[in-house]
């Protein structure tokens, strides 16, 4: 355990040295000959993720996988690598595995959200992001993300749900009250939008979209 600690402690001198190919170089050391080699190769695809190495990082992940197969962070590395390398259809198969071997690993969920998003499968992003909302009701990235499917979809009023949401948790986004602004523009609840227009302008006096859809309600009666 001492020694293990002592690698650990010396990865992370490199990496905060920003020395990355003396790290690469260690792990592959440690890999070969290391009896944590399973952990030793979790770091280096982490690494090479994070340096945008997308093509060697699956090949670690995909390795670590094949002899783990139940290895849920593994097969998130993978699955948000696939999706990093636009190979949207093998990272949903990667996260789909995730959240049967383990229904709350919260993350799957968000990464299953934008990748059926990107694929156009609006209804499997929608259930992926409400998964992630029970499990974390304050995920101010699950609220906001499916309300903005729920707008994509024109389906305001449901946006209205989230964003409402959003802006208790997220008092100080601009881009929340903007948002809920157009939401209730769109549902003809015009003094709502122009409540949340002006807030938005609050926190962000640079929005011009939102000062030119507040001036449209404001001056409407105008001829």
């Amino acid at each position: 355990m001492k020694n293990l600690e002592q690698r650990l402690q010396k990865i992370n001198e490199l990496m905060c040295e920003g020395s990355l190919n003396k790290t690469i170089d260690m792990l592959q050391e440690l890999i070969q000959k290391d009896s944590n080699k399973c952990l030793f190769q979790k770091m280096l695809g982490d690494l090479l993720y994070l340096h945008g190495d997308m093509k060697e990082a699956i090949k670690i992940f995909e390795n670590i996988v094949e002899k783990n197969p139940q290895y849920t962070s593994a097969l998130y590395g993978l699955g948000i690598a696939y999706y990093r390398a636009g190979q949207l259809l093998k990272a949903i198969e990667k996260l789909e595995k995730i959240v049967d071997l383990n229904p709350k690993f919260a993350m799957a969920y968000y990464w299953l959200g934008i990748s059926y998003r990107h694929l156009g499968e609006e209804e499997k992003s929608i259930e992926a992001y409400k998964k992630l909302i029970e499990l974390s009701p304050d995920s101010e990235i699950a609220n906001f993300h499916l309300a903005g499917v729920y707008m994509f979809k024109k389906d305001f009023n449901e946006a209205v749900k989230y964003l409402s949401r959003l802006s208790e948790i997220s008092s100080e986004n601009a881009e929340v009250f903007y948002r809920l602004g157009l939401c209730y523009h769109n549902t003809g609840s015009f003094e709502q939008a122009v409540e949340n227009y002006k807030k938005a302008l609050e926190l962000n006096p640079d929005n011009e979209q939102c000062r030119e859809m507040l001036n449209l309600l404001i001056h409407v009666d105008e001829p």
